[in-house]
């Protein structure tokens, strides 16, 4: 519904008076009329120069005697008039209403400091997005790819993700929204809330992670005070190779050319985010798969 008052059609017809009063009442009772009367009412408290009311009346009536009439261009007049002011008013809305939106790239990492001094620290290929006002009464994000919480006290915190929602008050938390899904509590407890409805809320407390695999939720302690990606490298315990190198991509610019590989072996240990050389190192050679680097470094042949 809020699409639709927010059209620019529909508000073209309310500026022009021709909504119906079934129209005009849904619209006055809505969100978008609310918060374009509130930006008329901080656009009329705006000061702008003092006018000679008298003297600038005395100089239009002079010129209007030596112009003679045309009302088409006195419709046309009103028409850019109306069109103008819809401009305005989408421009507004879109400012005061609108989302802030941070990406990172391969191999990026970004902190972002949110009003109320709540941190978020994106890792490579993440995104997240909130609105620019009001956020301390509406503490909510949406959120792709892998990131680290650091959430002050106060409202309601909520991490919007493909795979459910993720609530709090104050704590510090990892989620990864990915292929795969993991949540982790670091401090504090948290409150997952599954899109799927056949899952309940879970409540996680310190120390304790949840990732959803084929549709089922597992549940186990961890000991780390912090993610391994924000010390530099991505670690793994009995992971299919293939989420080893969906991760490699995502920290270097690189694409896999595989020749027979059986991509679901297990791995377990790390990679530095650093040095693509030694990353590769460390994950192909403990399972006896060789590979070539092409000349620009974007491709990497396996074999075995």
């Amino acid at each position: 519904m809020k699409e639709k008052y927010a059209n620019e059609d529909f508000l073209t017809r309310w500026l022009a008076g021709e909504l119906s009063e079934e129209e005009l009442a849904g619209f006055e009772a809505s969100d978008v009329h609310r918060q374009l009367m509130a930006i008329d009412d901080a656009a009329k408290s705006l000061k702008g120069p003092e006018i000679d009311v008298e003297k600038a009346l005395l100089a239009v009536n002079s010129k209007n005697q030596n112009v003679q009439k045309a009302p088409k261009v006195k419709r046309l007049w009103a028409f850019s008039a109306a069109a103008a002011c819809i401009a305005l008013l989408f421009a507004s809305y879109t400012y005061f209403f609108g989302s802030k939106t941070y990406y990172t790239g391969i191999g990026e990492k970004e902190t972002i400091l949110l009003a109320d001094g709540s941190t978020i620290t994106l890792n490579a290929n993440s995104s997240i997005s909130y609105r620019r006002f009001n956020w301390e009464e509406d503490r909510a994000v949406d959120f792709d790819g892998e990131a680290f919480f650091d959430v002050s006290s106060g409202n309601d915190f909520t991490v919007k993700t493909s795979k459910g929602t993720v609530s709090v008050l104050g704590t510090q938390f990892n989620i990864k929204n990915r292929k795969d899904f993991k949540v982790q509590c670091y401090e504090g407890s948290i409150e997952f809330t599954p899109l799927d409805t056949n899952h309940p809320s879970m409540r996680l407390q310190k120390g304790v992670e949840i990732s959803l695999m084929n549709g089922e939720i597992h549940q186990k302690q961890f000991s780390k005070n912090t993610p391994d990606w924000k010390n530099g490298f991505s670690s793994f315990s009995e992971q299919p190779l293939s989420e080893v190198l969906d991760e490699l991509t995502i920290q270097y610019p690189i694409q896999f050319k595989i020749d027979a590989i059986d991509i679901n072996r297990k791995f377990t240990g790390n990679f530095t985010h650093t040095h693509l050389e030694n990353a590769l190192k460390t994950t192909l050679e403990p399972m006896g798969i060789q590979y070539h680097v092409s000349t620009d470094k974007r491709i990497v042949t396996l074999s075995e």
